[in-house]
């Protein structure tokens, strides 16, 4: 999967989850040199393509 999305606008997601999976999550995501936020991009866009019933272009 790209490390990237393409050229697009932004929007932000909150979610609430508990602080030490949080700190965890962040913590081995850096260990393997990636963020938080790149890992969460890519698990919601193969979700998407996935499990989605309509035409998304996502790549």
């Amino acid at each position: 999967m790209a490390n990237t999305l393409p050229d697009r606008s932004d929007s932000t997601f909150t979610c609430r989850a508990d602080k030490e999976l949080v700190e965890a999550f962040k913590r081995i995501a850096k260990d393997n040199n990636r963020t938080a936020s790149q890992l969460v991009r890519d698990y919601m866009m193969a979700y998407v393509k996935k499990n989605g019933q309509g035409k998304l272009d996502l790549d």
